[in-house]
C-alpha cells in the first residue's frame, strides 16, 4: 500500500484562496481513509505541533475513480495567522518582518484501515514538504489565473510584484510631508531583497532632476530563508518614516535630510547588484487641499497594507444609543407624598456614543478608482491621527466602480466608524 499525492498547493500561496491536497490510495479497500496531520514547521525556538489532525475518506470523481480522496487546509491556516500594523515614527531599520501575516505548515498523511477486531489502525505514511501561506485572498476568478511566482522576491534581474493594489510603475500616489506609508513582500532567498534604493527628484512624478540615489540596507538579508516570518517583510517607506531611518543603514544619503526640497521619490527592491522588484513613486504634497486630509491604512486582499488619503471635506458625526426607564417622581416624606419641580421621571440608564467620520476623495483616477474597491472590502481599516492609528470600519454595503470613460472625473465617498464605543454616565 502507498499514498499517492495527486495534487498539491505550491509552496507558497494565499490562505484565503484554495489550499486543496488530493490524494490517490494504490491499494484502496472499501474501509480504507486518510489521516491527515497539520503542524507548525520545526524552528530553533520551538518544535513542531500539531493544529489539526483531520480524517478523509475516499471521494468518488466524476471519472467513476473511487480510489481517490481530497481535503482543503485553508480553514485550519488561517486560524494560524494573526496580522498586526504598527506605524513606525521613531529611530527604526525601515524593514521589519512578522507581524503574523505568513504561517509555515507541513502535512503528514497517514492511510488507515480496520483490523480483524474492526478497529482502524495506521498503515503507510508519507511527510509532504513544507508549505507557506501568508494572509491573502483574492476573488474566486482571479484566483485562476493567479501567478504565484509575480510576488515572490528572488535574486536576479526582476520586476516582482509588492504586496499591494495601488498604483505602482508609471502611476503614482500621493502622500503628505509628515505621513506613514508601507510597502509588503514575499521574499524565498537570501538577498531577496539586499535593500531598497531610494531615488528622489526635483519634480513630481519622478521629473526634473534626480536630487539623490540612496541605498537602504537590509538588515534581515542572510536570514531569509531560514526562517518563517522572515519571508513576508514590509519596508516603511513614508515621509514620517524615512528621516527616522537608522543612519547606518542608508549610504549615498541622510535619513534626516534627504527629502529635503524633494517633490517625489521612488521605491526598487535590489539583490546585490540588480533590481528585483516594480518601481513604486510617492508625489509629497502635491495634492493640495484647503482641509485636512484623512489618511486610512488598510489590509488588501494581497496580504498587503496600502494607505490612501481623503483630501476634501470631512464631517464628524456622533451616534447616540439611549436606553430609558420611568422612575416615580414622587418620595415620600411621611407626611407627603409629594413630586418637585426638579424631580426626575424619565431617567436615562444606559447611554452609548460612537463617532464617525464622513470622507470624501477629490479626483482620482482610474487606477486609484479600481483601488477604493479594495479599501471598501477590507476588514482590518486604521485613520492615521498625529502619527498613531485609530481602528475604523468602512460602512456599506456596496460600491459602484468607476471610470472616467462613463463618469468623466471619478470620486468616493465614504462613511467609517471608529472601532471604539464609548459610555456616559448614569442619568
Amino acid at each position: 500500500m502507498a499514498i499517492i499525492v495527486q495534487s498539491q498547493p505550491e509552496t507558497y500561496g494565499l490562505a484565503y484562496n484554495d489550499n486543496i491536497y488530493v490524494i490517490r490510495h494504490s491499494v484502496p479497500t472499501p474501509t480504507i481513509r486518510l489521516k491527515v496531520i497539520v503542524s507548525t514547521l520545526w524552528t530553533a525556538a520551538a518544535p513542531p505541533e500539531t493544529i489539526a489532525t483531520l480524517v478523509v475518506y475516499p471521494t468518488p470523481a466524476t471519472t467513476g475513480a473511487t480510489d481517490r480522496s481530497f481535503f482543503d487546509v485553508s480553514r485550519v491556516v488561517q486560524s494560524q495567522l494573526n496580522t498586526t500594523f504598527r506605524l513606525v515614527n521613531t529611530a527604526n531599520l525601515s524593514f521589519y518582518y512578522g507581524g503574523g501575516g505568513i504561517f509555515g505548515y507541513k502535512v503528514t498523511l497517514v492511510e488507515q484501515d480496520v483490523d480483524a477486531n474492526g478497529n482502524y489502525v495506521d498503515g503507510s505514511s508519507t511527510q509532504l514538504a513544507p508549505k507557506f501561506v501568508w494572509d491573502g485572498g483574492i476573488d474566486m476568478r482571479e484566483w485562476l489565473d493567479f501567478d504565484i511566482d509575480t510576488y515572490l522576491m528572488d535574486t536576479g534581474v526582476g520586476n516582482h510584484s509588492f504586496l499591494t493594489e495601488g498604483p505602482t510603475g508609471t502611476d503614482y500616489r500621493d502622500i503628505g510631508t509628515d505621513e506613514s506609508a508601507c510597502l509588503c513582500f514575499i521574499s524565498e532567498e537570501n538577498n531577496a531583497p539586499l535593500g531598497y534604493y531610494l531615488t528622489t527628484y526635483s519634480d513630481f512624478d519622478a521629473g526634473g532632476t534626480q536630487l539623490s540615489n540612496a541605498f537602504v540596507t537590509n538588515y534581515n538579508a542572510g536570514s531569509i530563508s531560514s526562517g518563517i516570518s522572515e519571508k513576508y517583510g514590509r519596508v516603511y517607506v513614508g515621509t514620517s518614516n524615512i528621516p527616522n531611518i537608522i543612519a547606518s543603514q542608508m549610504s549615498g544619503g541622510t535619513p534626516s535630510t534627504i527629502l529635503n526640497g524633494v517633490k517625489s521619490y521612488s521605491i526598487r527592491m535590489w539583490d546585490s547588484s540588480l533590481p528585483i522588484s516594480e518601481v513604486v513613486t510617492f508625489n509629497i504634497g502635491k495634492k493640495c487641499s484647503k482641509y485636512t486630509p484623512v489618511r486610512l491604512h488598510w489590509l488588501n486582499r494581497l496580504g498587503g497594507f496600502d494607505s490612501f488619503n481623503f483630501n476634501l471635506l470631512s464631517e464628524k458625526n456622533t451616534k447616540v444609543d439611549k436606553k430609558d426607564y420611568y422612575k416615580q417622581p414622587r418620595t415620600f416624606s411621611g407626611t407627603t407624598w409629594a413630586y418637585y419641580k426638579e424631580s426626575s421621571g424619565v431617567t436615562r440608564y444606559d447611554t452609548q456614543t460612537s463617532k464617525s467620520l464622513t470622507i470624501n476623495t477629490d479626483y482620482i483616477t482610474d487606477v486609484e478608482s479600481t483601488w477604493m474597491e479594495s479599501l471598501f472590502t477590507s476588514p482590518m481599516v486604521f485613520q492615521e491621527v498625529n502619527g498613531e492609528l485609530a481602528a475604523v470600519t468602512v460602512d456599506g454595503r456596496s460600491i459602484t466602480e468607476q471610470k472616467s470613460l462613463n463618469n468623466k472625473l471619478n470620486q468616493y465617498r465614504f462613511d467609517i466608524n471608529y472601532s471604539l464605543k464609548n459610555t456616559r454616565q448614569r442619568g
